[in-house]
């Protein structure tokens, strides 16, 4: 483990330009890069042996994500994770995830099912914790309009972020977030019950905003 999230060695291959913006993401994700942190371009270079290109191209993919700023004479330098942004993103989970829970309600299958548990041990495998930003965004995936999951799938990133300090730094809220998705949320919603599953995820966003803005007064 490093800093809450499993080590990952750059692995160059077909997807160059990807694999750098991955290697760079899960630093500032793992808080090895923390906000406001500048990103030598020659440092990356020299460090993954690739060309300035690709650490253009892979600073263009982390900008889109945002977490990085590409400032002109100045180059690329950490987002700043403000307690002010994320509340604002926080507090429109609700809205994205009500129709998509009340959706799926009447469609659920066993399939859903396996997805939603593999996303789970995904996220076990990153950081050794169920997060459950990766829950909420394969609800959304699953939903027929492709548009809920590509929401949560560009937000997710800021997410990760700030989960990655709440591990680091408060286990014991981690685990009261892990038992609220495992044995409350995930079980109304296979019983395909949309009410409940609308309660219980806007009870998880609220409890996610809390912990996190909690976490970052602690942390900067």
């Amino acid at each position: 483990m490093v800093d809450g999230l499993t080590y990952i060695p750059f692995q160059p291959g077909p997807g160059l330009v990807e694999s750098i913006a991955s290697h760079i993401e899960h630093q500032i994700v793992a808080g090895i890069l923390r906000s406001g942190d500048r990103i030598q371009e020659s440092r990356i270079v020299g460090q993954l042996a690739v060309s300035r290109g690709s650490v253009r191209e892979s600073f263009r993919l982390l900008e889109s994500r945002r977490l990085i700023d590409v400032i002109p004479r100045k180059g690329a330098v950490v987002t700043s994770l403000s307690p002010s942004r994320v509340k604002d993103i926080t507090s429109v989970l609700p809205s994205i995830l009500a129709p998509v829970v009340s959706a799926l309600g009447s469609r659920w299958s066993r399939r859903y099912s396996q997805e939603l548990h593999q996303s789970m041990e995904r996220s076990e495998s990153k950081f050794g914790c169920v997060n459950p930003i990766c829950v909420l965004e394969t609800l959304c995936h699953l939903h027929p309009n492709a548009v809920y999951g590509e929401l949560l799938e560009d937000l997710s990133p800021t997410f990760d972020r700030v989960f990655s300090k709440l591990v680091r730094l408060n286990l014991a809220g981690v685990q009261s977030l892990d038992a609220l998705v495992r044995s409350q949320l995930i079980p109304v919603i296979e019983a395909q019950k949309s009410e409940d599953a609308n309660r219980l995820v806007t009870e998880l966003c609220r409890t996610l905003e809390r912990k996190y803005l909690e976490t970052l007064e602690r942390t900067g």
